[in-house]
């Protein structure tokens, strides 16, 4: 009969079967085998004295070992193709796609980006960034409008609107809000002369000699203070321009200011020059007086002079002689009148064969009268303060009036003097510290001006000054 093992043999034999279940209980469910281990043993007497610890290891299993390696490193790789995948997917870059819209007759920004799938909260963001500028609201016809959208999240990234060649306004998001940004490309600017001789009209020969239609009213203006361009212009007279032209990426792009200019008017000479003060830019002589005079000499855009200054002449109506003391301006119901000058309106209301009349005190004795009124400019009452150019009435046909005219005196300290040929008085002059400044700037563009004249020109000056 078999002896039983020893107590304490027993248990040791227990404890190691025990912690094999517990191992193969604890790994993960794939990485299990389906391999059975027996734990059958027979049951010899052993005596204490030669049990030895190596009696008491288990068979090593290499198949199973090579199994559980092989199962967790292929559970290893499908984790991160996994991860792998999800990585991939949440770093795809997004696509953008870009728009760009000219903008026509009753377009809106609203309009525009609504049509193109943008939607309500990102043109609200994009407008609340151009609050204050405003500029989105004033977009007009052929102007344009480039709009970036991103197509992952159907967001409004970026929206440029390009008012013109050298002007554009952008807008970039910035997480939930936009951010404006003015954007001025730099011109460059190119000095040109050109010059004209003047056989039927200033702007019939000026634009002949390739002068702009807006440079031609800039030179009307600038010398229309002493030249009269419906009454004063001869068969002969000649005009020269120094001027800025304005090109971007070798196209030209439009004019800049004129810096000099030069006109021959009925054997007179008159030139300007422009230049800078604190009270910003202004046209003035080679000596520093103002182009500008205190008045202009024609404060209405008439077609013709339908009665001239004439102490002496014979009323249309009345036919008896009485001093016709202004001059009358014929021009079309409603053209409007500008003051002669600034001042302060002293009458404005209606006065015997006058009809509608104003009346202005420009202050150190001078004072004009403007007659025949339609009606008066808001604002046209007595002992309102008006500027020179500023409209204060309409040409009509009230009163005593045979047509539609607008009948302009000019007086002097009471006399009344012929507003077409009266000397006009200057502008304030220039403050002595701007004059140190001008002098040398303006000997220096005459002589470009100068040495820019042809043949004809110089010698037309030339004989001028004999």
């Amino acid at each position: 009969m078999r002896k039983l093992l020893p107590t304490k043999h027993l248990l040791l034999v227990a404890a190691v079967s025990t912690a094999i279940l517990v191992g193969l209980i604890v790994l993960p469910e794939e990485k299990k085998q389906q391999t059975f281990i027996s734990l059958d043993a027979t049951l010899d007497i052993v005596e204490p004295s030669t049990l030895t610890v190596t009696d008491l290891q288990l068979p090593h299993n290499r198949s199973y070992e090579n199994n559980i390696v092989t199962q967790t490193k292929q559970s290893e790789d499908s984790n991160l193709a996994i991860e792998g995948a999800t990585f991939a997917k949440t770093t795809l870059p997004p696509s953008f796609l870009e728009t760009s819209v000219k903008i026509k007759s009753g377009d809106s920004l609203s309009r525009i980006l609504s049509k193109a799938g943008i939607s309500a909260q990102d043109i609200y963001k994009v407008s609340l960034a151009d609050k204050e500028q405003g500029s989105l609201l004033r977009i007009r016809p052929g102007q344009t409008l480039n709009f970036t959208v991103n197509n992952t999240s159907g967001e409004l990234t970026q929206l440029t609107y390009i008012k013109n060649r050298i002007s554009s306004v952008v807008f970039e998001r910035d997480t939930n809000s936009f951010n404006r940004t003015n954007v001025e490309k730099e011109p460059n600017i190119v000095q040109t002369y050109k010059e004209a001789d003047i056989n039927s009209s200033l702007f019939i020969d000026g634009l002949k000699s390739g002068i702009s239609q807006a440079l031609l009213i800039e030179l009307a203006n600038i010398f229309g203070w002493d030249i009269d361009f419906a009454l004063d212009i001869r068969k002969g007279d000649s005009l020269s321009v120094l001027y800025e032209e304005k090109y971007l990426e070798g196209e030209k792009i439009g004019n800049g200011n004129i810096l000099a200019a030069q006109f021959i008017n009925n054997g007179r000479t008159f030139q300007a020059i422009r230049f800078d003060t604190k009270k910003g830019a202004n046209y003035y002589t080679p000596d520093g007086l103002a182009m500008r005079k205190a008045f202009i000499r024609t404060p209405v855009d008439f077609t013709r002079i339908s009665s001239k200054f004439n102490p002496n002449r014979l009323h249309p109506i009345f036919k008896t002689s009485r001093p016709h003391r202004g001059v009358d301006y014929a021009a079309a119901s409603g053209t409007p009148v500008k003051a002669a000058g600034d001042g302060k309106i002293t009458f404005a209301g209606k006065q015997n064969g006058y009809g509608n009349v104003v009346i202005i005190d420009h202050g150190k004795g001078y004072e004009t009268l403007y007659a025949h009124l339609r009606g008066f400019a808001r604002g046209t009452k007595r002992g309102a303060r008006i500027q020179q150019g500023e409209t204060v009435a309409y040409v009509g046909q009230t009163g005593w009036a045979t047509g539609p005219h607008l009948h302009y005196e000019f007086r002097v300290n009471g006399v009344h003097k012929n507003p077409v040929t009266v000397k006009l008085p200057n502008d304030d002059p220039m403050p002595k510290k701007d004059l140190e400044n001008y002098l040398p700037y303006a000997r220096q563009i005459t002589a470009t001006l100068s040495n820019s004249h042809s043949p004809d020109f110089a010698q037309k000056l030339a004989l001028l000054k004999k």
